[in-house]
């Protein structure tokens, strides 16, 4: 045991652009201390307003210990503690008898970004439900559309390099709000713009990032393909355009162009609801300035148009010419600068099994037949209160019938309606890789402490449960080491990953994919579509949408992410948590409106369900929105979050969530 505090390298393990590399200090065995990594080029020293309270999480005094059995209704949160052998026992046991009765697809797996480190997240787990020949979940929730279609364009999702940001000279944040969900991109577009760059922030609210920087376009909610096919049209009959690069390097153009075509400037105006020397001023900032990069965040994504809003925003670095600048082009993520072999490769059931889109869980568990989802394991996430449609989902974990496992950290909204609850270590406890959405780094998280109690990893549970229902694979029990070896050894002939191995990354745990930040994607990297050129051509959308019951409604609801939360993950934090009740934000003048005052309790309510907040004025938002921040816990909201109000519906491609195309009355209580 070494004399005194040692320090070790982690990661942060939550969903977010940063992927922060940290240094973990312990002293005693017991972390001490946390700290943004001082040598990491994206972290540079700092932690944001969460995770500088990550140790509270760490050792909060309601953390799971020991496996909980239910003993009394679900939905009550009543149990006793019991043993790992009683537990696995009783569940193999009961997932055996339901393959023989149902089959494997009557087992559902549960699973998001909880833990992003690809051990924790895509390992045993996926070879695990692959054995059981489980149903699959299509994990789509956060940016499924937007992902498939840059795939659709480009071939892959990949975008500049971050650390290039200070190089461009016109930045367009569309649906970004750094300010609260990316803080270490602050320091980069702070200094583009003490390079002179103009920073112009695209969203319905006047945000952090929006009041920080040069211009606020406020478009109007959903309204993003309106105003960007109304520059496109702009730009087209301006002869503004690069037309070389079109010609050479792109293919669809002849149907991207009428397209763009049927938004003249009056109708881009009418639909966006902003001025048209707005719009004309826009478009010229587009045509005239080098570098420009577009930078479109997830607030495009989680509308029922997000491929067609995410196709029209890039299009619009791509028919510029942005593509051919360090600095410029198009951001929307770069999980692809990371060409490694998933580990579930080659190992799923044949034939395929059932897919579940995560979306509309309530209604894989109330209507489902032949087989019902019988059985669902819950590990990353917390369905409860994050999932859309959330009386149905609700109504669905309270069946007697339905075997729900939960893993997790804490007790959640989602623990409540376990069978089982099984403790789960956290990430300083851990060893697991990591990659990014937005940075190009690579990281091992290298266990600083023990897990307390009983508490085991993901890896780890899903060894116990492959035991527990007689699988004999040895996949299915290789160890962690064995597990990061196959990861980058697989992988290991792809020039952007050549030299980084597990020894490698043990001496210095984050690592540069092997790309050059000159290197301007799909112009120095290849183009990945079936004919090597950029499709402008739009992907190929999902029939018409289905009616929504809601469309007259008064308000646009929108329910964003900010500062204090990463969806439910602190939402037991004390100092995290915010301190005010569940809140509704609405504009003043919509306020007098309805006669309620701020304070006022108001009920919330469309086709889906109703939720009750505290209404409060806000100047961020516009007429006819309202803003209730993602996501609170149930047991401080009532019973209820704005998940009750939000659509199980999807998008238009690739399957993804539509949470901010939700229009909702709102009603003050007596």
């Amino acid at each position: 045991m070494p004399n005194g505090p040692v320090t070790g390298f982690g990661v942060c393990p939550h969903d977010c652009y940063d992927t922060c590399g940290l240094k973990v200090t312990v002293d005693a065995g017991r972390v001490t201390r946390m700290a943004g990594d001082p040598d990491h080029a994206i972290t540079q020293g700092f932690l944001c307003f969460k995770v500088n309270r990550y140790l509270e999480r760490l050792y909060h005094p309601e953390r799971l210990l020991y496996p909980l059995r239910r003993v009394g209704p679900k939905g009550a949160g009543r149990f006793v503690r019991a043993s790992w052998d009683d537990a696995l026992a009783d569940i193999g046991q009961r997932l055996n008898a339901l393959r023989a009765r149902w089959g494997g697809e009557a087992i559902l797996p549960y699973s998001f970004a909880g833990n992003m480190g690809l051990l924790a997240s895509e390992s045993l787990d996926r070879r695990f439900f692959a054995a059981l020949g489980a149903s699959r979940l299509d994990r789509t929730i956060c940016t499924a559309s937007a992902g498939a279609t840059a795939r659709w364009m480009f071939g892959q999702s990949l975008g500049p390099d971050p650390e290039t940001l200070p190089d461009a000279r016109l930045i367009l944040l569309w649906g970004a709000n750094p300010a609260a969900t990316s803080v270490h991109a602050i320091p980069l577009l702070d200094e583009a713009r003490r390079r002179g760059a103009r920073i112009v922030t695209v969203d319905p609210l006047a945000t952090a990032t929006a009041r920080r920087y040069d211009q606020h376009v406020a478009l109007r909610p959903n309204s993003d393909v309106a105003l960007a096919l109304g520059l496109g049209h702009q730009l087209i009959q301006s002869g503004r355009i690069d037309t070389p690069f079109i010609a050479e390097r792109t293919a669809g153009f002849a149907e991207y162009r009428p397209a763009a075509l049927e938004w003249p400037l009056a109708r881009t105006a009418a639909a966006t609801g902003l001025p048209p020397d707005t719009i004309v001023d826009l478009a010229d900032r587009l045509a005239s300035t080098r570098p420009l990069l577009i930078r479109a965040g997830y607030g495009v994504q989680r509308q029922a148009q997000s491929a067609q809003a995410t196709w029209a925003i890039a299009a619009l670095a791509v028919i510029t010419g942005a593509l051919m600048d360090v600095g410029g082009g198009f951001l929307h993520g770069n999980g692809d600068a990371f060409p490694l072999v998933p580990l579930d490769q080659g190992r799923t059931a044949n034939p395929p099994p059932r897919r579940v889109n995560m979306i509309q869980l309530g209604e894989a568990l109330t209507t489902l037949s032949d087989p019902p989802v019988a059985a669902l394991i819950v590990y990353n996430s917390n369905p409860a209160a994050t999932a859309p449609n959330q009386a149905a989902v609700l109504q669905g974990l309270l069946r007697e019938d339905l075997l729900t496992v939960v893993h997790e950290q804490m007790p959640t909204d989602t623990t409540r309606y376990a069978d089982w609850v099984l403790p789960a270590a956290m990430s300083l406890e851990v060893l697991d890789l990591h990659t990014s959405y937005w940075h190009r780094y690579i990281q091992l998280n290298q266990p600083a402490v023990p897990p307390p109690g009983e508490a085991v990893s993901n890896p780890e549970l899903f060894r116990r449960l492959a035991r527990a229902t007689g699988l004999t694979d040895p996949h299915l029990f290789a160890s962690d080491e064995e597990l990061l070896d196959e990861l980058l050894t697989t992988s290991a002939d792809h020039p952007w990953l050549q030299g980084i191995t597990r020894a490698r990354l043990m001496e210095s745990p984050s690592q540069k994919v092997r790309l050059s930040a000159a290197a301007r994607p799909f112009i120095d990297t290849p183009v990945l579509t079936p004919h090597g050129r950029i499709r402008l051509n739009p992907p190929p959308l999902a029939g018409p949408p289905a009616p929504d019951p809601d469309a007259g409604r008064p308000f646009h609801l929108l329910t964003p992410s900010r500062r204090e939360t990463i969806k439910s993950s602190f939402g037991n934090v004390a100092r995290v948590r915010p301190h005010e009740p569940p809140t509704l934000l609405m504009a003043a003048a919509d306020m007098a409106a309805l006669g309620v005052e701020g304070g006022d309790r108001v009920r919330v309510h469309n086709a889906q369900g109703t939720t009750v907040l505290t209404v409060q004025a806000s100047s961020a938002v516009p007429e006819g929105t309202v803003v209730s921040y993602a996501v609170r816990w149930l047991e401080e909201a009532e019973g209820s979050n704005v998940n009750q109000l939000t659509s199980q519906r999807l998008s238009d491609y690739g399957g993804g969530a539509t949470f901010y195309t939700t229009r909702v009355s709102v009603t003050g209580l007596e």
